[in-house]
């Protein structure tokens, strides 16, 4: 089983390597606007795989690559006689878990819920921050989702001894699309003495 975890492999890498085993990528709902889809797609464009998507998503992604076999997922039924066929997240779990038995799914992603088995939300970590190298770019990762068009990121922790609560700032700037242009958005959270600066 693989899970979509972007610490030690790109997307793209983790598709190779599920595919080289065919295994399903488990993702979470939370983990949004990470690149999945593209990775998705420059994949199976590489591979000359088909693509199964949620009906509603077909003519909007067949009219931006039309040089792909892209299918919209109904039953099931529009697949027979296919393999090698990789899914975008969306499709119904136990369909992809069907289709892939089945062996039309060679891999793509199974949309899991953030949910442990008492039925218990998972706690998601609010801020992750990874740097390859002191002068690399840092991935952020702000309650699951990847922070694109970094511009700023700021983060200070402090103790204030064994026994008594510290202070944590966290600052992230990035551009974010807002009517056709960029716009500079700044998340700030702060707790302890940062917050009363």
């Amino acid at each position: 089983m693989f899970e979509l975890n972007l610490a030690h492999a790109s997307i793209l890498e983790l598709l190779e390597k599920a595919a080289e085993k065919n295994e399903l990528i488990h993702v979470r709902a939370r983990q949004r606007r990470v690149g999945k889809t593209s990775a998705l797609i420059q994949f199976a464009r590489e591979n000359n795989y088909t693509i199964l998507t949620k009906k509603t998503m077909e003519r909007s992604y067949q009219q931006r690559h039309p040089d792909l076999n892209i299918i919209g997922y109904v039953d099931g039924s529009e697949l027979d006689g296919l393999s090698n066929v990789v899914c975008d997240e969306g499709i119904p779990k136990d369909a992809v878990k069907r289709l892939h038995k089945l062996g039309i799914l060679l891999t793509g992603y199974i949309l899991e819920n953030d949910y442990d088995n008492t039925g218990i939300e998972q706690a998601v970590p609010l801020i992750q921050i990874e740097l390859e190298k002191l002068d690399s770019i840092p991935r952020v990762f702000y309650k699951g989702e990847k922070i694109t068009n970094r511009i700023a990121v700021d983060f200070e922790w402090r103790t204030a001894g064994p026994e008594k609560l510290g202070s944590s700032y966290i600052r992230i700037k990035h551009g974010e699309s807002f009517n056709g242009k960029l716009a500079v958005e700044t998340k700030e959270l702060a707790f302890g003495e940062k917050a009363y600066e």
